[in-house]
């Protein structure tokens, strides 16, 4: 039960990084000149992309659990098949 614990963890960090991280940041250095088009834009739809980010999240975060436990599974049938 903890690796699955932590697994879920690691899953939904990751998920909230991507989720709420790539936006900012993408405003970020579109903002390096203020009146660009491309800042403007990306302030205008800032409150959409982060409304949005938790959906995005949690579809990250699931494919990240998949991964982690498959890997996770994986890796204990390599070290059980080494004894």
């Amino acid at each position: 039960m903890h690796t699955r614990l932590a697994h879920a963890l690691t899953a939904l960090a990751i998920g909230a990084l991507l989720a709420l991280g790539l936006p900012l940041l993408d405003l970020w250095r579109d903002c390096r000149t203020p009146s660009s088009e491309a800042c403007v834009w990306g302030r205008a739809y800032l409150p959409l992309t982060l409304g949005l980010g938790p959906l995005i999240a949690l579809v990250v975060a699931g494919i990240a659990y998949l991964v982690l436990r498959a890997w996770s599974a994986h890796r204990g049938h390599e070290h059980n098949a080494g004894q």
